[in-house]
């Protein structure tokens, strides 16, 4: 018989036309791997301009963990999002320079509301962030007709 384990979840949401990714679980390889998939969807799909990875719940982070928070930060700002990871624990931080991290182009900031204020600057309206948004639902729309009225042709 097989054993299933399911995978955690962390949970994103656009708010003030930033995605805010709150981890609140133990992260692993196919968890780790599964987020930065979603957030750089959530990006290139919503158009947000800013993105807070909030790692206040994560007790421990090891060298590859580390990387990988790292890694798609720099991989959300090459979409055009300025990220912030907030909630970097002391204890946590003290062990990733032990490591040789360094955060070399990431900005950080200890609470949700510090990273708000780094993100702001480059926050659309909220208007701003409707349109966009209605846009590429819009456009996502036009390109399932478009794959529908080809697969009709085909047949």
């Amino acid at each position: 018989m097989e054993s299933r384990t399911t995978l955690g979840k962390v949970a994103m949401y656009v708010t003030r036309g930033c995605l805010i990714v709150p981890v609140q679980l133990e992260l692993h390889d196919d968890v780790l791997l599964q987020m930065q998939e979603e957030i750089l969807e959530n990006v290139n799909k919503t158009g947000v301009r800013g993105v807070i990875i909030d790692v206040s719940g994560v007790a421990i982070m090891d060298s590859f963990i580390a990387q990988a928070i790292l890694d798609t930060a720099k991989m959300a700002s090459l979409l055009g999002a300025r990220t912030v990871i907030t909630g970097i624990r002391p204890g946590v931080a003290a062990a990733l320079i032990d490591l040789g991290f360094k955060f070399e182009n990431v900005l950080t900031a200890i609470s949700l509301e510090e990273g708000f204020r780094l993100v702001e600057p480059v926050l659309a309206s909220e208007d701003e962030y409707e349109e966009v948004a209605e846009r590429n639902v819009e456009e996502e729309d036009e390109t399932t007709e478009d794959e529908n009225a080809e697969e009709q042709e085909q047949e």
